[in-house]
């Protein structure tokens, strides 16, 4: 018998032959990354995109970072690492259902949220305020507009110049898979600016990504969000299940799966039930919809794998109904979440952090310095000369650091400085 590694022309060509013809293929992709690389003997490009996520810090801080509710308040409440894999499972279904390409929509899902701050969407909101000039941190900083904090520009930056593994700046991912990260949210290009950023290959002109497996990770981040954040709010205590089923998409999933008998005797199973049945509901419509919205477009466009379309949706019958889940959930769950004294504490902590480092910058981390230095060209020992602490640079890359932050970490810095 005569056994040969399964090299990567193996791969790629049994994409060619398996995918369908609107997916995207590994063949070439090495060829969109920003710095220049040998292809990889036996991994696709793809392949190996999202094995340099998997390995990155960032990634690995997840664990430790909030989705809504503290890790503290429970250990059943997502984290940002579970949120993750819960997208990267829903794409990768999505993907093998519609012959996409679901090594790609596993990449860009487990790279989506690299971006995120410590302790949820409240340390987005810090950042953004002091990046958009609307807290001057008590007068410590000019009031300037530096461009804003949007988690999903600051995935695209880790991935492309805050991991530091390699001979180059960041990951160097391709180009299909920093378009899916960067677009898997609106970019509101009108709100945020960042700076520095390579748009090369990702096409900045449209709002969604121009592959239908960014598009898939797009539509799956939103479902998993519904799901997990509904069923979090409900053992929280939150929403009870008598509010829950006043929802309208709520009661037809009851009646599609028959499992309104289980309330009086069996809650939790219920529950667990219904929040099943709420995700195949969403992935059913989506696969079904968009089946159709490729059909269409290809009819009309007779063959592209180039997307200036939104492809990937939920039915005009099912989208209303999805937002007014999440109108509920954002109402009655996240809102609610926020208005706990944890809130206030940690956003004070977060401004309190960042006054200390623009205060005592040499109390950052060596890396942190050593980057800082590398971008100014000038010696630390310099800085107070060339006001470098004053610099949009300088303030974007304290931010960095404290976006990295896990939720704990957070907390045992602040402790340091008491």
């Amino acid at each position: 018998m005569n056994f040969k590694i399964r090299d990567r022309c193996f791969y790629e060509n049994l994409e060619e032959k398996t995918l369908a013809p609107y997916a995207s293929k590994s063949k070439g992709a090495n060829e969109l990354r920003i710095h220049p690389e040998k292809d990889h003997p036996y991994r696709t490009a793809i392949q190996r995109d999202r094995d340099r996520i998997i390995h990155s810090r960032a990634f690995r801080r997840l664990k430790h970072k909030q989705q809504v509710f503290l890790i503290s308040e429970g250990d059943h409440y997502r984290t940002r690492l579970t949120h993750t894999l819960e997208v990267a499972q829903l794409s990768r279904t999505m993907a093998k259902a519609l012959g996409l390409n679901d090594e790609l929509v596993e990449a860009i899902a487990l790279g989506h949220d690299l971006g995120h701050t410590p302790f949820g969407h409240v340390g987005e909101t810090v950042l953004n305020e002091i990046l958009s000039g609307r807290d001057n941190l008590d007068d410590v900083l000019r009031s300037k507009n530096l461009g804003g904090f949007k988690h999903n520009y600051q995935s695209l930056r880790v991935v492309d110049k805050i991991e530091k593994k390699y001979q180059f700046e960041g990951l160097n991912l391709t180009a299909c898979v920093r378009e899916g990260i960067l677009k898997h949210t609106r970019l509101l290009r009108d709100k945020y600016s960042y700076p520095d950023l390579i748009f090369d290959g990702l096409n900045f002109e449209l709002d969604f990504a121009t592959t239908l497996e960014g598009q898939v990770v797009a539509v799956c981040d939103e479902i998993a969000q519904r799901t997990h954040d509904l069923e979090d709010g409900i053992r929280a205590g939150l929403v009870d299940l008598e509010q829950v089923r006043n929802i309208k998409i709520v009661r037809m999933v009851e009646n599609k799966y028959k499992i309104f008998n289980l309330l009086k005797d069996a809650r939790y199973e219920y529950r667990n039930k219904m929040i099943n049945g709420l995700i195949n509901f969403f992935m059913d419509d989506v696969i079904e919809t968009t089946l159709k919205n490729i059909e269409e477009f290809y009819r009309l466009k007779k063959r592209s794998n180039f997307f200036d379309e939104e492809i990937v949706q939920f039915s005009n019958t099912i989208d209303p109904l999805q937002l007014e889940l999440n109108k509920f959930i954002y109402e009655e769950i996240i809102y609610i979440n926020a208005e706990k004294d944890t809130y206030e504490k940690n956003k004070d902590l977060l401004r309190k952090l960042y006054k200390h480092f623009l205060k005592n910058p040499l109390q950052l981390p060596e890396y942190i310095l050593k980057r800082i230095e590398s971008v100014s060209n000038i010696k630390r020992s310099l800085w107070i000369h060339h006001n470098v602490t004053e610099r949009d640079f300088f303030i974007r890359i304290v931010a960095d650091h404290i976006a990295g932050m896990t939720d704990r970490f957070a907390m045992l810095e602040l402790q340091k400085l008491k």
